[in-house]
Formats: structure tokens, sequence, C-alpha cells
């Protein structure tokens, strides 16, 4: 039996937050998509809803452009192998062509698939 270690969990979750935003701003989409689960839902802060597809697409494309991404984690639980974490996301992007500075909270559900987390889940909303 496996004995619980958060500070082991939040490090494995930060590592692969933080692979995921640098390949956001490095706009890699092969190592993106290897992070993201293939059921993604992303409900962005505006509450439009993107699967993985559509959320990969603009970065493809150029029409969104990341120029700084910070994730503070404020709370990080597990059941099993889904973990769920609450934090602040601070984004200064490009977005068609409209320079944009952002900050949202946020709730991100991860899975952990034959020992890799993925993201399933982003619920953001806008900061007050």
């Amino acid at each position: 039996m496996t004995t619980f270690d958060p500070a082991r969990l939040e490090s494995e979750l930060r590592t692969a937050e933080n692979q995921r935003l640098s390949a956001m701003l490095a706009g890699d989409l092969a190592t993106l998509e290897s992070l993201l689960e293939p059921e993604l839902q992303y409900t962005h802060s505006t509450g439009r809803v993107d699967d993985r597809d559509s959320l990969l697409e603009p970065l493809g494309s150029g029409a969104t452009k990341y120029l700084a991404l910070k994730h503070d984690f404020n709370s990080v639980t597990q059941q099993g192998s889904v973990a769920v974490v609450e934090g602040t996301m601070k984004m200064h992007l490009i977005s068609g062509g409209v320079e944009k500075y952002l900050e949202t909270v946020n709730r991100t559900v991860w899975a952990n698939t034959d020992g890799q987390w993925k993201l399933r889940l982003f619920i953001g909303a806008k900061a007050e």
C-alpha cells in the first residue's frame, strides 16, 4: 500500500503545470497535446468552453500568443488517480491582435494516466 504524500503530489502537479505553461509560452503543441487529456474541457473566464483541439487551434495558427503566465496553487487535493488544484493565474497574451492582461481564479482537475498527470478540466473565473 502506498502512503499518500501531499508534498510529492503538489510537486508532481507543479511540474506538470510548469511544463504546460512553458509549452503554451513556446507554442509547443506537441508537448501541450501530451499534457492534455483527449476529453479535456477548458472553461475560460469569459465562459467559452474549449475541447483539446479547439484550445490548441489558436496557438497553432498564431491567433493567440502567450507572453507571460504564472499559476499559483492555493490548495491541492487527491482522490484516487484524480487531483484537484485551486489557484490563481496571471496571463499576458495577445489574442486576435489585442494585448490582454488577465487574472483568474481557477480550478483544475488532473488525471494520472499510466503514471503521467494530464489536465482533464480547467474552470477559470475573473478574479475580483
